[in-house]
């Protein structure tokens, strides 16, 4: 009992201080929103170890067998979670869709496990990759060890991430599009422009830039995105026109030369979203139409997300709308999707993940030819 309360108290303090001025969070607080992320947190909770016998129990109940890799080394270090019947070989020949999970800044992948991947992954039978460091050459290393290891569907390869993980998955998915069937980004919008130097646990991640290349060759392969924001964000990501101040990550350095800062000028995320659109193959929208569709008369998903959509709708889980903006391009394919989860602040919902796992789970890939299969738009 005392371990619940003292997380509810935690996890409460640890929302408020990743909202915006605007976030409410005695509300937040009494909603099934919080619950879920509270139950999400359940294991971690109660096991501080997260290698201990009975965090590794804890998973194995639920089918999943959790295995930490290298952890002496914080820039080598990396967990696994395979379906018991991927480890124990029940089903001759059978292949598993592979996630791979990238965590926010500051959080350690015990912390991502609570995201509520994890949990999609057991009763879906994922096999899942969390990597501590997130650089290109961590992926590209951990990505030819799944393959050699184990049973992967390579036509179901995918990759969401967090705040900074989301970040990461952006620039990971955009530089190599034909390894990805889909990719899923929380609190986090940027798929533009440069960025510099990142330190993350005492290791350099080295900057790099999307250049329109880039985004020209995603759009060509087809790159399914579906981007969930909360409406009140301490990074201020929405409504996108909305210019805000550059933010710097605790712990980051504001300077020019570093680059920890974050654009979050209207300008700079108008761009981003942009960049998605012309990657689904949907026409971009000049930056004046966006600001001016922001001012008429508009439905509550182009206002709150500060964009105008092909299609608009809204879902509601766990007792809070989930407003939908999706980007159809020319051939009638959805492979943009946006979210703003009303009233949220910087963390993920457990219908967070559930709605991002539901639009990017209809991708495939054919591993011969690299073409994007879809089952249903």
């Amino acid at each position: 009992m005392e371990e619940r309360r003292g997380g509810r108290e935690g996890l409460l303090g640890l929302l408020k201080a990743m909202g915006a001025p605007e976030f409410d969070a005695e509300a937040f607080g009494k909603s099934e929103s919080f619950e879920g992320i509270l139950q999400n947190q359940e294991c971690m909770l109660k096991h501080p170890d997260e290698g201990s016998e009975e965090t590794l129990a804890y998973w194995r109940e639920r089918g999943l067998v959790k295995e930490i890799h290298e952890a002496d080394s914080i820039r080598e270090k990396w967990v696994s979670y395979l379906p018991v019947s991927a480890r124990e070989g029940a089903a001759a020949g059978r292949i598993w869709p592979l996630l791979f999970v990238m965590h926010g800044s500051g959080n350690p992948v015990y912390l991502a496990e609570t995201y509520g991947y994890t949990h999609i992954a057991a009763r879906e039978e994922l096999i899942v990759i969390m990597p501590e460091t997130e650089t290109p050459e961590k992926v590209e290393e951990l990505l030819a060890y799944a393959k050699e290891h184990y049973p992967v569907d390579l036509s179901r390869i995918y990759m969401v991430g967090y705040s900074l993980g989301g970040f990461m998955t952006a620039r990971h998915g955009i530089r190599w599009p034909e390894r990805f069937a889909a990719v899923g980004i929380g609190g986090m919008l940027f798929a533009n422009g440069p960025t510099g130097l990142h330190r993350q646990n005492d290791i350099d991640w080295p900057g790099e830039t999307i250049t329109p290349e880039m985004v020209a060759h995603a759009a060509e392969v087809k790159l399914p995105v579906c981007v969930c924001m909360g409406e009140h964000e301490i990074l201020g990501l929405l409504p996108v026109w909305k210019d805000e101040p550059p933010f710097t990550p605790p712990g980051g350095d504001a300077s020019e030369e570093r680059g920890d800062r974050i654009d979050l000028s209207g300008k700079n995320k108008i761009a981003s979203v942009n960049n998605w659109r012309e990657i689904a193959g949907c026409a971009r929208i000049p930056e004046e139409a966006v600001r001016a569709a922001a001012q008429e008369e508009c439905d509550i998903v182009t206002k709150k997300l500060g964009f105008p959509t092909e299609k608009t709708s809204v879902e509601v889980r766990e007792g809070r709308n989930y407003l939908i903006g999706d980007c159809v391009n020319q051939k009638g394919e959805n492979l943009a999707r946006f979210v703003c989860v009303e009233g949220a602040s910087h963390w993920p919902t457990r219908a967070l993940t559930e709605l991002t796992w539901e639009f990017i789970r209809r991708f495939s890939r054919d591993p011969a030819t690299g073409e994007l299969i879809c089952t249903v738009y």
